[in-house]
């Protein structure tokens, strides 16, 4: 017994020396090499604690500019339709001129009643002046007739006149300028929305006030400085290290927490924040953090920068070097006295108290292993050993054995929250492919339609964007011989577009069972669109009937994109006339049909904006000129044939990019008459 007893020491002892000179060994090299990875680690750690910092500043100058830019953008759109409104009108006006309704002093006299009647305010009202710069319409009307004042804009141009050259050369303009508010007591900065109305040599500007986005934006800088005060004051290394941001001429713009005496608390070679300033070069480079190197006099100071040029801001992080090389000193302080105890101690405890680690584990492993053959949509049955590990014991095995019961509890839960979120999506999903349905089934579907009218021969498609959408088209006859045929683009997409579209194709087809022509038609529908239209929706249309006869065309065009006629021998022809505005704007809009004769042979093609809108993986439209290089060649007799190729080039030139708008083709190809007319076809005209 004794001998085993002197073994276990010699073998301990030998254990011990062993381990003696191995620490001997270890201890320096491990000195050095822990003194070279703090380092090295801090430097890292140090770097990448300004690099996230800076990146958060990015982030948030970024989404300040976004949302400045979003907003003057959505400013723009709104004038832009404002504006784009008033001149509407005063076509509108214009139109009852040129078909005899009233002279045209009383449509210009009309149109100024008009809009001196709108409302006016600081933040949006309407002026008018003409070639001569008299104000024709403004707030005031004690100044109207005078000759308008000209200041500068933000491009030093005289405003109204530049913005009227813009007009002449562009149709129109945007201009930021400073302009006397309406009680004169004061200068604010405008901006205005130009656009020219050249039947009657009048420019439209809708001006509105600027100036509160830009408090908005000097709101949101000194709230990103208030939130990124609380940051740079989180941002430390070690006991002494502080962060801070200085800007371009050295002013503290984020003091660190403490101010100049916790600057001076880093180092000795600092006395104030202020120097620490004059520690940093003149040339930081961009978008990268750089270690400054601090001069002889500068003690045990660490310093790193980031320049952030937007703002011309410099984030600087100072640390100590002792803070730097304390830990790893006090590691190898620690590590001689801690690397005999806890080897002996190792030996000594290892077997017995890995039976009692190894125990409670064992049983985790098998409840983790029975997990995979669990129902998740069920609560989990009792059991009693895990509850006694959770109850009894509070080390980390308890701990372990409590996050498992968490993770169980918690997956199931989420299990169940996933099944019913499926669930309610593929409610939802089937929704939409009903009223996918039901919308589809509205729509003339059997192509060709009347294959016992030989006359004429057509095929149409659509397609939507989302699930529904707001594109129409719709054909049949009247009397026989008369065909009707419309095609819509209701503004957005979506359902309420498709409920929009679903109530112009109803209203359409109900006015033309009257006998209307297409004038009084659009007329007929647009009252009642615009007569209780909350949403201020609209749809553009184009609605056309056919002399099966005769080959006479009748059309309206509602504000839409303009057909194509092709004839044989001949170059695409652009219907570009405008008989009235969008249906749903205003109530009471007068519209004036078109006419054309069709000899046998002719086609149209009748399309919405979603066909030269398409845009490849570049952005870059499909355009007028592709479809007119694809239409030129004309349907030869087939219509399904060139809706097929045309369709087939659009896909081929987006290359996968997804669709934005609904897109519809109608096209229709006239054979003629029993006996068709050798008379060449009549030039376009208006109806009335």
């Amino acid at each position: 017994m004794l001998r085993f007893h002197s073994l276990r020491v010699a073998v301990f002892l030998g254990v011990a020396l062993i381990l003696g000179v191995t620490a001997g060994v270890i201890l320096p090299s491990t000195t050095i090499l822990l003194e070279r990875s703090f380092v090295a680690e801090r430097d890292r750690e140090a770097r990448n604690t300004v690099d996230l910092f800076a990146t958060s500043l990015r982030e948030r100058f970024q989404a300040l500019i976004r949302q400045k830019v979003d907003t003057v953008e959505q400013r723009k759109r709104s004038l832009e339709d404002h504006g784009n409104q008033v001149v509407s009108v005063l076509q509108s006006f214009r139109g009852m001129a040129a078909t005899g309704r009233m002279s045209e002093t009383e449509a210009r006299n009309a149109a100024l009643d008009w809009l001196v009647s709108q409302p006016r305010s600081e933040t949006r009202y309407i002026l008018v002046y003409d070639g001569q710069m008299r104000m024709l319409v403004h707030p005031d009307i004690a100044r109207l007739g005078q000759t308008l004042l000209d200041g500068v804009d933000m491009k030093g141009r005289p405003t109204f006149a530049a913005a009227r050259a813009d007009v002449l050369t562009y149709g129109n303009t945007f201009s930021t300028f400073e302009r006397p508010s309406l009680d004169e007591t004061s200068t604010r900065l405008k901006f205005g929305f130009f656009r020219g109305f050249a039947p009657w040599d009048w420019t439209v500007a809708i001006i509105a006030d600027a100036e509160d986005v830009q408090r908005a934006a000097d709101a949101q800088i000194d709230q990103m400085i208030r939130d990124l005060t609380t940051s740079v004051h989180a941002l430390r290394l070690g006991d002494r290290g502080r962060a801070m941001i200085f800007d371009g001429a050295g002013h503290m713009v984020i003091a660190p927490q403490g101010g100049d005496a916790a600057c001076a608390a880093v180092t000795t070679g600092a006395g104030g924040c202020g120097d620490l300033f004059h520690m940093l070069p003149g040339d930081l480079p961009r978008q990268r953090t750089t270690g400054v190197t601090p001069p002889d006099d500068a003690g045990d100071l660490v310093l790193y920068a980031y320049l952030f040029r937007p703002l011309d801001w410099r984030v600087a992080l100072v640390l100590s070097r002792d803070d730097i090389l304390g830990p790893a000193h006090e590691v190898t302080r620690n590590q001689a006295l801690l690397l005999g105890s806890v080897l002996v101690l190792s030996f000594l405890a290892a077997y017995p108290l890995s039976g009692l680690l190894v125990r409670p584990l064992r049983r985790l492993e098998v409840r983790v292993r029975a997990l995979s053959s669990q129902d998740f949509t069920r609560d989990a049955e009792p059991d009693a050993d895990l509850a006694r590990l959770i109850d009894d014991r509070r080390d980390e095995i308890g701990r372990l054995a409590g996050a498992f019961a968490f993770m169980d509890r918690t997956l199931r839960e989420k299990i169940r929250e996933l099944i019913k979120i499926t669930e309610e999506r593929m409610r939802i999903e089937g929704e939409l492919a009903a009223a996918r349905d039901i919308q589809e089934g509205l729509l003339p579907k059997t192509f060709p339609p009347f294959p016992g009218r030989p006359e004429i021969n057509l095929n149409a498609r659509l397609i939507s964007a989302k699930e529904v959408g707001g594109d129409l088209f719709d054909f049949f006859f009247a009397e026989d011989r008369y065909f009707y045929f419309v095609v819509g683009d209701v503004s957005g997409k979506g359902v309420p577009a498709a409920l929009f579209m679903a109530i112009t194709r109803t209203l359409l087809k109900t006015s033309a069972e009257k006998g209307l022509s297409p004038a009084g038609m659009l007329a007929e529908v647009n009252d009642m669109l615009a007569r209780d239209n909350p949403n201020t929706m609209f749809v553009t249309l184009f609605c056309g009937r056919l002399d099966l006869a005769s080959g006479r065309l009748e059309y309206c065009n509602a504000g839409h994109n303009p057909p194509l006629l092709l004839r044989k021998g001949a170059a695409p022809e652009a219907l570009t006339t405008v008989c009235g505005p969008a249906l749903g704007v205003i109530e009471d809009m007068p519209y004036r049909a078109m006419a054309l004769d069709l000899m046998p042979g002719d086609d149209l093609l009748v399309y919405t904006d979603g066909v030269t809108e398409a845009h490849n993986p570049q952005n870059v439209l499909y355009g007028e000129p592709r479809l007119f290089g694809i239409a030129e060649p004309g349907m030869q007799g087939d219509p399904a044939g060139f809706v097929d190729r045309l369709f087939d080039d659009i896909t081929e030139f987006v290359d996968g990019a997804a669709q934005s708008d609904d897109i519809t083709v109608f096209a229709l190809h006239y054979a003629g008459p029993a006996e068709a007319a050798s008379n060449p076809p009549a030039a376009l005209r208006s109806i009335g």
